[in-house]
């Protein structure tokens, strides 16, 4: 299975962010975008594993002492990497609470068995891979505005599969704080 540990989006966070996508995919010349359904801001890239258990195991120990926090959209960006951009709305909020939760989690889930991600922690929501587009769209895009915002009640763990094409992301495990 291809797993991966997430923070769930609300509806009306995800129904703004997809308008976002929606001009992304108006103003570019292509890409791989991701479908409304998805949109949700990932802490760990497990791969592939069976090992439930573990992840799961994980996911209550790293929750241990932490609180709901409020987190929002707040702007657009993309990682470059090879001429080719992954594009994505930033993260603000109280970042110190999401940053307490992420180490938590990599602590624990090596503890677990799990590799550990030491990349800087750079939370977003994606919007699209490999999306063409020059620097005039780039600032345009972060001209959008967002109101919206969530309070964080737990984690996710996500089984990700291909169905018809399409990425389906299915929750597996919800941990709440």
């Amino acid at each position: 299975m291809r797993l991966f540990i997430a923070i769930e989006l609300n509806k009306a966070m995800r129904s703004e962010i997809s308008r976002a996508l929606k001009e992304l995919k108006i103003r570019s010349s292509g890409g791989r975008f991701v479908h409304e359904d998805n949109l949700h801001i990932t802490l760990h890239f497990i791969g592939e594993s069976v090992d439930l258990n573990g992840a799961v195991q994980a996911m209550k120990a790293s929750v241990r002492g932490i609180r709901p926090f409020e987190l929002f959209p707040d702007q657009y960006g993309y990682f470059e990497r090879n001429g080719s951009k992954t594009s994505f709305i930033s993260v603000g909020g109280q970042l110190t609470e999401l940053d307490i939760l992420h180490e938590s989690l990599e602590s624990a889930l090596a503890d677990n068995g799990f590799s550990r991600e030491y990349k800087r922690f750079v939370p977003h929501i994606t919007l699209g891979r490999s999306v063409e587009h020059d620097e005039l769209v780039g600032e345009e895009m972060k001209q959008i505005q967002f109101s919206t915002s969530i309070i964080v009640p737990g984690i996710t763990l996500f089984e990700s599969t291909r169905e018809r094409g399409r990425m389906v992301y299915t929750p597996l495990h919800r941990e709440k704080f």
